[in-house]
């Protein structure tokens, strides 16, 4: 590369004999101007005033300078600069004068202009060079990328053992892909048209949402030391405080021997980090509410059978539990409810031992009044009546007498405390095919007569019902819901919206229905992670939903206000069907 000084040397040198040619030349022009005045004339004036003279065809023979005296050393030097500038050679001595643009500028590594270059072409000429060093650096990157790119990749080669193959091949995703693939692949085979009945049942339900974010997660609610490997045994809003809700837990099987059995958590929404109150049972907890009438009161029912009393202004332990040979319950309780009114008020607690007892907080060492319930033995004429194992109960909002039990016979029994025996025979519902593991009765203040008498009851079947409670018979299942994959472990009304209701099930999805707006899939399908969610609750306002899972987590999840209004239109529709069902 040649520095900047050198080139200016080497420029500077080219000028001077330029210049000692230039006068060379004029001498020569001199001595031809006596034989040619009026062509050399003529030349210049065309120069001077940029114009174009009279096209005339030059003669094929014409040279540059036709005087005899022109001189050797110029004639060797027009010849060597044709040879170097080829067809761009600038025609200045010939009959013809050249065209306005007389100054043509050909820049070349190693070759100097023809005329001494002004002092801004020189500067150009320094900028000029640079930047063509830039494109060949950039063009030989270039070069260099592509044959990079164009060296073969090394392939890693992976033996897969057999051990692995067979993980692969049982794995559900795997079963579903293949299912699903399959049933393509077969109908293709066959030549018909592929119709995937799967993205059609997918685009249908998408179709009839409302909308994918009508629930959104809102709070998450753990602790390691007490939530932590405990499944979630039941969940409810405090009747007294709409930011809490209580929660019961069942033992920690992975725990060690000084972990705390049974617990009960008081949780609060503007309290994110612990719990507000620990309640604390030497059995597991099956089921877990709080009093509707005293605020401090927080009443549980134990795996042993036993009912038990927390006063929250005095410690985590039991104040009052009632004793295992009372003659109240020996199997777990699953269901625990206060009935009354402020001054005259029970609490209602049924076992699937089949018994259901009543307390008073007064008088807690022994049930007041036991109720046995029974029903007819279908399949055996010996026995003709066999005890109903409930698994869950359910009081009508304002009715201290009439109550609906679920059973593990797949049953829904309705039933009255107050009779004249101690043993209630009681008339099932239409039977599910697995035991029941929630009922929900509609209970919104917005509700009409007809939808108030509905009844709805999850079970272990995968499937959900609805029920008409004020039928002639009192069994008419009006609509089966089957839209779970998994055990449905719970089931709940909203409680402002009169067709509102959600289930969970065993594989951590929360399906929102709308009875108004379909009877056969659900309006939002909710994906709440990986483990299954066993005990769901609305708040009493019905925009939150509390979600426990099988790990000791709860979520509370916020409902939209698009999903919150409600379409008298629609919901006088359903009204009629339901009237018709009847």
């Amino acid at each position: 590369m040649i520095s900047q000084q050198e080139k200016q040397r080497l420029l500077q040198e080219k000028r001077d004999r330029i210049a000692a040619y230039k006068q060379k030349l004029e001498q020569s022009q001199q001595i031809s101007s006596n034989t040619q005045p009026q062509q050399v004339i003529q030349v210049q004036e065309n120069v001077q005033t940029n114009q174009s003279p009279q096209k005339e065809q030059p003669l094929q023979n014409q040279t540059i300078i036709t005087h005899p005296q022109q001189s050797d050393l110029i004639s060797l030097y027009l010849q060597t600069k044709r040879k170097k500038l080829g067809f761009q050679t600038i025609e200045m001595y010939s009959n013809n004068p050249a065209p306005p643009q007389a100054e043509v500028i050909t820049i070349e590594f190693g070759v100097q202009c023809e005329f001494e270059m002004p002092q801004s072409k020189q500067e150009n000429e320094d900028q000029i060079i640079p930047s063509m060093e830039n494109v060949r650096r950039d063009s030989r990157k270039k070069r260099e990328v592509f044959q990079s790119a164009e060296k073969p990749v090394e392939k890693v080669e992976k033996n897969i053992s057999m051990e692995e193959i067979n993980s692969i091949i049982q794995s559900q995703s795997f079963q579903r892909f293949f299912s699903r693939s399959s049933k393509t692949i077969e109908k293709a085979i066959h030549g018909a048209e592929v119709d995937v009945l799967e993205d059609l049942m997918n685009t249908q339900q998408v179709a009839q949402e409302i909308g994918k974010d009508n629930l959104t997660k809102l709070l998450s609610f753990s602790d390691k030391l007490y939530t932590e490997n405990r499944v979630v045994t039941s969940i409810q809003w405090s009747p007294n405080l709409p930011n809490t809700f209580l929660a019961s837990y069942s033992q920690n099987e992975e725990g060690s021997i000084t972990d705390q059995v049974g617990v009960v958590l008081l949780w609060s929404l503007q309290l994110k980090s612990r719990p507000e109150f620990y309640c604390f049972a030497s059995s597991p907890i099956t089921s877990a509410c709080f009093h509707p009438f005293s605020p401090n009161i927080v009443l549980g029912g134990l795996y042993n059978g036993q009912v038990v009393v927390w006063d929250l202004r005095a410690k985590h332990t039991p104040e009052k539990r009632s004793t295992l040979n009372s003659g109240g319950h020996s199997y777990p309780i699953y269901g625990l409810n206060i009935v009354g009114s402020q001054n005259a008020n029970n609490v209602i607690s049924s076992s699937n031992d089949g018994r259901i007892c009543i307390w008073n907080l007064a008088q807690f060492n022994q049930p007041q009044k036991i109720i046995d319930l029974k029903t007819k033995n279908k399949q055996q004429s010996t026995n003709p009546q066999v005890e109903v194992n409930s698994t869950c109960m359910m009081f009508p909002q304002g009715d201290a007498n009439n109550f609906y039990v679920g059973a593990e016979d797949g049953c829904i029994y309705k039933s009255k405390l107050h009779q004249n025996t101690n043993e209630n025979i009681v008339i099932p519902f239409e039977e599910h095919l697995a035991p029941v593991s929630g009922i929900s009765l509609n209970s919104s203040p917005q509700a009409s007569p007809i939808m108030s008498n509905l009844l709805l009851s999850s079970s272990f079947d995968w499937t959900c019902k609805l029920w008409n409670t004020r039928t002639q018979s009192d069994s008419k299942c009006l609509a089966t819901f089957e839209c779970s994959e998994d055990y449905v472990y719970d089931i709940q009304w909203n409680g402002q919206h009169p067709s509102l209701f959600s289930t969970v099930d065993g594989e951590g999805y929360v399906d929102l229905w709308d009875l108004s707006y379909d009877l056969e899939a659900p309006i939002t399908r909710y994906k709440s992670g990986n483990n299954s969610i066993n005990k769901s609750q609305w708040s009493k306002d019905g925009t939150k939903l509390a979600i426990g899972d099988s790990f000791g987590e709860i979520q509370i999840l916020q409902l939209s206000q698009k999903a919150q209004k409600i379409d008298h239109e629609r919901l006088a529709k359903l009204e009629q069907w339901i009237k018709s069902d009847k």
